[in-house]
C-alpha cells in the first residue's frame, strides 16, 4: 500500500474539552490558555510521513463545534470522514458520559457502524492521575475502549503528552492499517512458544493500553521491574515474569478495581502458560 494518500478525520467532543488546542499542538506545535468557541468547524491540514510503511498521508483535520444540539452542522462536517478522535476532559466527568450518549450515535449515523476512532482524555496536566476519582475515570475509559475495540490516551495539549501518538494512530486506522499496538482484545491472544522477552514486551504494551499512555506506564515500570529482578538490559527469566504478573495485578487493582484487575491477571497467566521456558 505504499504511496501518497488523502484522509479526512474529525475531532468530536463537548465544548471546552480542548479539541482546538489539541489540533494546534499537533499541527502548529503551539499552545494557548485562552478559549474561543469553535463556530461550525475549524479545518487544518497536516502531512504525515509513515516512513516505515512507505506512506505519506495528507490529513484534513476537521475540529467540530462542541455544543450539543447543532446536529445538522456536526453531521454535515462529519461526512466522508475516515475516522474520529473523540475528546473528553479529565476535569469534567460529564464530558466522558456524552461520548457514548451523544457523539458516537451521531458518528454512527453518518459513517455507519464501527467507524475508526480513538478516545482522548485531555488536560492530564491539570490533574493528579492517582486521585481516586481519576482511577474510576480510567476504568470507565478502559471499559469504553474495549466495548468499541479501540484505544484511549491521556493527553495534554499544553505539554504535548500523547497528542502526536493519537493522531498518528488514527491516521493509520483511516487507511485501514492498524497501529503496532491496537486494542486489548488482540493483545491477549498469543501462540504457543512465545519467548520471555516477547512476554515482557506484551505485558508492557497491555499496560499502555489499560492505563492510557506510555509515559505514565514507564514511570510505574521503573519502580516495579527491579522488585521482580528484571534488568531491562537482559532477557527476563520465566520466574521473574510470573512475579511481574503479580506486581502488575497490584497496579491494576489500584487503578481499575478488583474485578477488572483479576480478569487481566488471569489472561496474563494464560500467556505465561504458553511461554517457551527452554
Amino acid at each position: 500500500m505504499k504511496g501518497t494518500y488523502k484522509s479526512k478525520i474529525v475531532l468530536l467532543g463537548d465544548n471546552r474539552v480542548g479539541k482546538t488546542s489539541l489540533v494546534r499542538r499537533y499541527v502548529d506545535q503551539t499552545f494557548s490558555d485562552s478559549y474561543k468557541a469553535t463556530i461550525g468547524a475549524n479545518i487544518k491540514k497536516k502531512v504525515m510521513n509513515y516512513e516505515d510503511r512507505g506512506i505519506v498521508l495528507n490529513m484534513l483535520i476537521v475540529d467540530l463545534i462542541g455544543q450539543q444540539g447543532f446536529r445538522n452542522t456536526q453531521k454535515r462536517n462529519m461526512k466522508d470522514a475516515k475516522g474520529a478522535l473523540i475528546v473528553c476532559d479529565l476535569t469534567r466527568p460529564n464530558s466522558l458520559e456524552s461520548i457514548e450518549s451523544y457523539w458516537i450515535p451521531i458518528l454512527n449515523e453518518v459513517l455507519g457502524d464501527a467507524p475508526s476512532m480513538i478516545f482522548m482524555a485531555n488536560k492530564s496536566d491539570l490533574v493528579d492521575m492517582e486521585e481516586e476519582h481519576l482511577k474510576a475515570y480510567r476504568a470507565e475509559l478502559l471499559s469504553l475502549s474495549e466495548k468499541y475495540s479501540t484505544k484511549f490516551f491521556f493527553t495534554s495539549a499544553k505539554t504535548g503528552e500523547n497528542v502526536e501518538q493519537s493522531f498518528y494512530d488514527l491516521g493509520l486506522l483511516s487507511l485501514n492499517q492498524e497501529p503496532a499496538i491496537y486494542h486489548l482484545r488482540e493483545m491477549y491472544h498469543v501462540d504457543e512458544g512465545i519467548s520471555p522477552i516477547e512476554v515482557l514486551d506484551l505485558f508492557k504494551a497491555q499496560l499502555y493500553l489499560e492505563l492510557g499512555g506510555e509515559e505514565f506506564v514507564n514511570s510505574i515500570l521503573q519502580t516495579q521491574l527491579p522488585k521482580t529482578g528484571i534488568d531491562i538490559n537482559q532477557h527476563p527469566k520465566p520466574e521473574q515474569l510470573y512475579k511481574l504478573n503479580e506486581r502488575i495485578k497490584e497496579i491494576e487493582l489500584s487503578f481499575l478495581g478488583d474485578k477488572v484487575s483479576n480478569k487481566y491477571y488471569m489472561k496474563r497467566k494464560g500467556i505465561l502458560a504458553k511461554m517457551n521456558t527452554g
